[in-house]
């Protein structure tokens, strides 16, 4: 007599499509799961609040991933370019302080893991020069990643546009101190105020003074052109000031960088 092969299989004490459910339905243990992303914070150049608060906030974003952008070469009215700590003043860059505000920080985030971005709002000083300046002093730290140019204060060439040449030498002179260094460049404009797309550069977008609706929307055409991208939010000039994870995800799916202003 034939057997009956499906009674066999469905009668067992575990029926065997069951057993195929079960194995499909059940996650695969595959340790802790990776953050797609680093979140953190802005810090321009604000040096009053201790290293352990900036931390701490961080990561309250970011966790074991957070992420520190730390302005050290700001621009001021006068389209100089000041530094937090000693230097010989040069025509375009000065020091405003006879001590190294900078230094205490990043030991401590080099203590905490956290990673950090250093940023210069370069005015009318030389942006390759400026890296030199940073990276001499700082490139030696554990949290650093990279490199970021507020192309707003890029007052030098043509203003608030970086070319492919430009992003070409920025990019060599970061990775000059660190092949795994990252240059980053920031603005509030559409895609065709930076360089054509290329490895090792992030593009952040740093808009505000509109709904989140209005600023999803330029970040995620301005992201759609490069292949890593982040955002900073937080304004109170913004309507809601924060935008939300699943908003700024469904913009730009390639947002790897999310940057709160506090």
């Amino acid at each position: 007599m034939k057997k009956d092969y499906k009674k066999y299989f469905l009668a067992g004490p575990i029926p065997l499509i069951l057993v195929i459910i079960l194995f499909y339905l059940h996650p695969v243990n595959e340790g802790p799961p990776r953050s797609e992303y680093s979140e953190g914070i802005w810090n321009n150049c604000n040096f009053t609040k201790p290293a352990e608060e900036w931390s701490a906030a961080a990561k309250r974003f970011g966790g074991e991933n957070a992420v520190i952008d730390l302005v050290v070469a700001q621009a001021h009215e006068n389209d100089l370019t000041y530094l937090p700590f000693p230097f010989e003043k040069s025509e375009n860059v000065y020091s405003y302080s006879q001590t190294d505000q900078v230094e205490p920080y990043l030991k401590k985030f080099d203590e905490d893991g956290l990673k950090v971005i250093l940023s210069i709002q370069p005015n009318n000083a030389d942006v390759a020069d400026l890296i030199d300046i940073i990276l001499t002093r700082y490139g030696h730290h554990e949290s650093i990643i990279g490199v970021n140019v507020d192309m707003e204060w890029k007052l030098t060439g043509n203003p608030c546009h970086v070319s492919n040449e430009e992003r070409n030498l920025w990019l060599n002179r970061v990775q000059k101190y660190n092949p795994e260094f990252k240059l980053f460049l920031t603005y509030f404009k559409d895609y065709t105020y930076f360089p054509d797309d290329a490895e090792d550069v992030v593009i952040l977008y740093d808009g505000e003074k509109a709904t989140q609706t209005t600023l999803m929307r330029e970040y995620g055409n301005l992201a759609s052109h490069y292949t890593s991208a982040g955002i900073y939010t937080g304004y109170s000039s913004s309507t809601p000031p924060t935008a939300s994870h699943k908003s700024i995800m469904a913009a730009a799916p390639n947002t790897q960088y999310i940057l709160h202003i506090v």
